[in-house]
């Protein structure tokens, strides 16, 4: 086995959650949207997010901002403003810059800080 694949195998059991990589628990996200049981998705992006981190740890990219985006629009939507900048802020401490892939989830999520702060403010 060469280093590549031994790699891989360790950023894929990093992105381990409940037995399944996390990018298969998205249909399970979307359903506990659906139905409301938006304690159960929080309590599942919580564990996406940490095994996404593991990964990208290992593969030296930046963490999926989905997830993040996610559980933020959750915290927003309880009024928990603090709640939703810390978890943009863990984002962005697991995401320096210099690793931030291209795409439209990053910028989405500056925006979110932004906005979650100023609400945080007002609070």
């Amino acid at each position: 086995m060469d280093s590549f694949e031994r790699q891989q195998r360790r950023e894929d059991a990093a992105s381990q959650v409940r037995g399944q990589h996390y990018i298969d628990w998205v249909p399970t996200l979307d359903g506990l949207r659906s139905q409301g049981r938006e304690d159960e998705a929080l309590e599942l992006l919580l564990e996406i997010i940490d095994a996404a981190e593991r990964a990208a740890v290992i593969s030296g990219r930046e963490p999926a901002p989905a997830y993040t985006e996610r559980a933020a629009v959750i915290f927003r939507g309880r009024g928990d403003y603090a709640a939703e900048v810390a978890i943009i802020e863990r984002w962005e401490a697991a995401c320096p810059p210099e690793r931030r892939g291209p795409g439209a989830a990053q910028g989405r999520l500056a925006k979110r800080l932004l906005k979650a702060r100023a609400l945080q403010q007002d609070d």
